[in-house]
């Protein structure tokens, strides 16, 4: 099924510490959300074993192997665990927060045709 990208949601960019939406950056040049501004990233690996450079162009962040070239940061995420190096004390390391799930039981909510905001 076809969905159509709607105005300012085509680029989402997500925090690589805890998944919430990015707005600003971190010491590194990184974007990140707010709770991790002083946050440190670790030093990402290429498939080939090389150190990965971070870069920032006009699409976002991605990096640099100097053995393969641009690397997308979807595909380095999946190959390095993220881990939070904390600025304070550089030898306490966080790894990547899970997700809060939510163990309260789902609301029934009841739909009429005078409800003009579900139908549109």
């Amino acid at each position: 099924m076809y969905i159509p990208k709607r105005y300012g949601e085509s680029k989402i960019d997500a925090c690589p510490f805890c998944g919430r939406q990015v707005t600003t950056t971190n010491q590194q040049e990184i974007p990140v959300c707010v709770k991790h501004q002083q946050s440190l990233m670790n030093e990402m690996k290429c498939i080939c074993g090389e150190y990965l450079e971070t870069r920032t162009g006009k699409f976002g962040m991605y990096f640099h192997c100097p053995r393969c070239g641009n690397v997308n940061k979807r595909k380095v995420f999946e190959i390095n665990t993220v881990k939070e190096v904390n600025s304070n004390n550089n030898s306490e390391v966080k790894e990547r927060a899970e997700p809060i799930k939510n163990n309260s039981q789902p609301k029934e909510i009841t739909i009429t045709s005078k409800d003009a905001e579900w139908f549109e």
